[in-house]
């Protein structure tokens, strides 16, 4: 993408920061072993938080694209381009590590398939009755 000299562009790392850091955070708090409890099996805070990621992209991601204007719209057009295949690829990786993580502090079951489309579902299954197994 050609881009021009006399337009202040947003940061690249502020805006990763702004659209997927909340994303970022309920993920690690499932993968780290002592900051998991979050996640317990008897249904900890954060499973209702963790289906409000997928939206909160999906929304940072319009609110973005259609506040601005000219070319600072293309920017962030490529920059979605660039980054939303990313974060499903490493959503959908980093969904198994959490699984794993959770199964082998709590010793129960976690589906990947569930954590993964939390992550990246637009809107929660889970408020249409979508139990994953």
């Amino acid at each position: 993408m050609k881009l021009d000299d006399d337009v202040l562009y947003p940061s690249f790392f502020r805006t990763v920061v702004g659209v997927y850091g909340f994303s970022f955070v309920m993920l690690a708090l499932a993968i780290v072993p002592g900051l998991n409890f979050t996640y317990s099996g008897h249904g900890g805070p954060s499973w209702f938080f963790i289906p409000l990621c997928g939206p909160w992209v999906t929304l940072r991601a319009l609110d973005k694209i259609w506040h601005a204007s000219g070319t600072i719209r293309k920017w962030y057009v490529w920059f979605f381009k660039v980054t939303l295949p990313a974060y499903v690829a490493g959503s959908l990786a980093l969904s198994w590590v959490a699984a794993m993580s959770l199964q082998w502090t709590y010793g129960s079951k976690f589906a990947v398939r569930g954590f993964f489309l939390d992550m990246v579902s637009p809107i929660p299954l889970w408020y249409f009755g979508y139990t994953p197994r």
